[in-house]
């Protein structure tokens, strides 16, 4: 019998063999540069107005060095949130929300090359919207059902995408109505009592449109891989395969565009999202992982943009500003039945401005502004009410100026030059107060605090273009990125007690102390230095490929320490720090997506990625496998019928910086099933079976295991 590992070992050859690249193939990216440049393609539902990359009159190779993930293939996957869509995406792996290290806190996510989404943040429609403490994003609360596209890039990014972009960026891009009457939606269900319902309806007239969507998921709790036998968050003994952990998320969102001609857009736009994850309760059969709850996990948008184009379309204004608020409660943290709430505001306008009046260049440059303010307090359990000492707020302002220069020499040769200068500056207040009263030799925030950084960050590339279908890329640039409010100011006591290790001078060896984690506002911001060099293109008919070779080394890593025994004598004290040394990453991504027939498509990634900190080998990098990839197919056997088995795997990581302890490899299995009658034009029916081996693949430090097999059935309409 073949053994799963071997499998993988099959897949990553064929991979290599096949010279695999990207499901977000390069012909996507063509087709998305010619519906930048005609703001009005015919039957495109892409919102060409939230793309940051923007085309002017000449079209531009450069803009091939960004994937584009189409709702076709979005669709195809059956990917329900953005996480899962881009872990089909090569250089980039998924971490589901029970399976990851964020598993107590139910969150999914993605790495870019080895960067976390600290350092590649997200967008929607060109607009930040990661959560401004701690500068991340729970990817399982991004749904795609109003999804057009996702425009992703991997190191290299356009400066325009302004600051905090070390590792790359990824922008979400809405939909936009395709005709005078546009109606798309699903409605199903699936293992775990899960029910999704989505609905998009907007119209298309000759001056203006308006685009408006609903989406509603539930589920009630999650297969788990295998039985098993632990202690719950109850103290319950458990064996079973019921994860009890409740989600439900809610989005509306409504957009009015106004194009008084062929090239001028103006678009105001409005959405709200609402989000509920807790676990269950007592009396429950199953496993009850956490006591967190999340009665609120909620934010809500309001952004404008537009683009005017001036003197015969030679130059064009690109003004953008909104206004983002997240609120959060949290219950039960560290089994603690006081209620922690989050009242964090972002205030942010930009204005890029593009001109072709200097032949064969286009020249850009953005002027950019964010006001970013964290509140947090607590209430007393069960309780709306303020608890004394609890109030604290840090606020962080960025200031950004961005130049690039696109030069087209001729038909196959083309440059690009980028430069942006960003200053922040920040100020907190009543921070520490939870652990002053234990340590009160340790300085207050507000004297460590740094309250201004600045730095410059450039980049340059080179492209050549032999024919018309391939393109050679190389690529470099310096990146830096800030400290968030959570890595500089979180600060608590309590939590579980740690066993003296021997050797200390704080502690007895085998006695137990409390946990401290102090904040250290003075942290520094890394830097790093990305390169790459690849290549995309159609080398044969129905084949199109992506390949690169990729190094970015960086320093002043931030990470929370291993916990200190001695400075603070009876106490195990940690709390983030500028790691010693540079790490390294490096490595190979190969995909490709090959249509050998209207009846059989295939697709595939595989990426190879080497990361350690070269000056201290002995500091391990987590959660970082050294392979990954993925495969699928498409296949046909009539015109209505599509059946689509796909597998997503990796290699093993480490899940301590000792590297004593390790997470396990892994390969999950998934097949779906799509009918198309004939006679129900725009209608399709899904069934599919996720995780069909019920593989076990939870990390080292997980207690429980993860997802397991679970089923899915649901009706899609695309209409217009």
């Amino acid at each position: 019998m073949i053994q799963p590992s071997s499998l993988f070992k099959m897949s990553k050859i064929a991979a290599a063999l096949l010279l695999c690249s990207s499901v977000v193939y390069a012909d996507e990216a063509v087709q998305q540069t010619e519906e930048t440049t005609a703001q009005t393609t015919k039957n495109s539902n892409v919102f060409t107005l939230g793309i940051v990359v923007v085309s002017a009159s000449m079209p531009q190779t450069s803009e091939l060095f960004e994937s584009y993930i189409s709702k076709e293939t979005i669709d195809l996957l059956e990917a329900k949130d953005v996480g899962e869509a881009l872990q089909y995406t090569p250089g980039i792996f998924y971490d589901s929300p029970i399976a990851s290290g964020n598993s107590g806190r139910f969150e999914s996510g993605v790495t870019v090359r080895g960067y976390s989404l600290r350092y590649v943040p997200i967008y929607v429609d060109g607009i930040p919207v990661y959560i401004p403490y701690d500068g991340y994003s729970d990817m399982g609360r991004f749904s795609t059902a109003d999804i057009s596209s996702i425009q992703v890039a991997k190191g290299y990014s356009s400066v325009m995408y302004g600051h905090n972009t070390m590792g790359g960026a990824v922008n979400i891009v809405t939909m936009k109505p395709r005709s005078k009457f546009d109606f798309s939606g699903v409605i199903g269900g699936g293992s775990g009592n899960t029910q999704e319902t989505s609905v998009n309806v907007g119209t298309l007239q000759e001056n203006w449109y308006l685009q408006a969507g609903f989406s509603d998921r539930t589920r009630k709790y999650t297969h788990l891989a295998e039985k098993f036998e632990g202690i719950d968050a109850e103290g319950q003994t458990v064996n079973s395969d019921k994860y009890l952990y409740n989600v439900k998320d809610r989005r509306t969102n409504i957009k009015v565009g106004w194009t008084p001609n062929a090239t001028d857009e103006y678009v105001l736009s409005y959405s709200k999202q609402e989000a509920k994850k807790y676990p269950g309760h007592k009396g429950q059969k199953g496993f009850i992982p956490t006591t967190w709850k999340w009665p609120k996990w909620d934010r809500e948008t309001i952004s404008f943009v537009s683009t005017t184009w001036l003197m015969d379309d030679k130059v064009y204004i690109k003004p953008r500003i909104y206004y983002d608020t997240y609120k959060n409660t949290l219950t039960g943290w560290r089994g603690d039945p006081k209620g922690s709430h989050y009242d964090d505001k972002a205030f942010g306008a930009s204005v890029e401005v593009g001109t072709t009046v200097i032949s064969n260049h286009l020249v850009k440059m953005m002027l950019s502004y964010k006001d970013e303010t964290h509140k947090s307090f607590d209430t007393f359990p069960n309780s709306s009410l303020h608890m004394p000492d609890s109030d604290s707020k840090a606020t962080q302002k960025f200031y950004s100026i961005a130049l690039e220069d696109t030069i087209t020499f001729n038909e196959q040769w083309e440059a690009q030059l980028g430069i942006v200068y960003t200053k922040r500056t920040a100020s907190a207040s009543d921070i520490g107060i939870n652990t002053q009263h234990l340590l009160s030799a340790y300085p207050a925030a507000n004297s460590m605090l740094a309250p201004s950084y600045n730095s410059t960050d450039f980049q340059a590339a080179l492209f050549y273009k032999p024919t018309d279908l391939d393109t050679f890329r190389f690529t470099i640039g310096k990146k830096t990125r800030f400290p968030s409010f959570k890595e500089s100011y979180s600060n608590y006591a309590g939590g579980s007690e740690k066993k003296c290790p021997k050797g200390q001078t704080g502690c007895k060896a085998g006695e137990f102390v409390p946990s401290i984690t102090l904040q250290n506002p003075g942290l520094k911001p890394e830097s790093a230095l990305n390169i790459e060099l690849g290549y995309n293109g159609t080398p044969i008919d129905g084949l199109t490929m992506d390949a690169a070779l990729f190094y970015s080394q960086s320093k002043d890593a931030i990470d929370r320490s291993d916990f200190d025994f001695n400075s603070f004598a009876g106490y195990a004290i940690r709390q983030s720090i500028n790691l010693p040394g540079k790490v390294e990453r490096k490595g190979i991504e190969l995909g490709l997506d090959y249509e050998l027939s209207p009846y059989l498509q295939l697709g595939a990634g595989y990426t190879y990625l080497d990361v350690k900190n070269k000056d201290h080998k002995e500091i391990k990098i987590k959660h970082m496998p050294k392979h990954f990839g993925y495969l699928y197919a498409s296949i046909k056997p009539v015109d209505w019928i599509a059946i689509t088995p796909s597998m997503t795997g990796r290699s093993s990581s480490y899940a301590n910086m000792e590297g004593t302890e390790k997470n396990r490899a892994y390969q999950i299995y998934d097949l779906k099933i799509s009918v198309m009658p004939p006679q129900w034009k725009g209608v399709t029916f899904n069934a599919g079976v996720d995780n069909i081996f019920n593989k076990n693949y939870a990390s080292f430090n997980n207690d429980y295991s993860s997802p397991g097999r679970s089923f899915y059935a649901n009706m899609r309409i695309d209409f217009y």
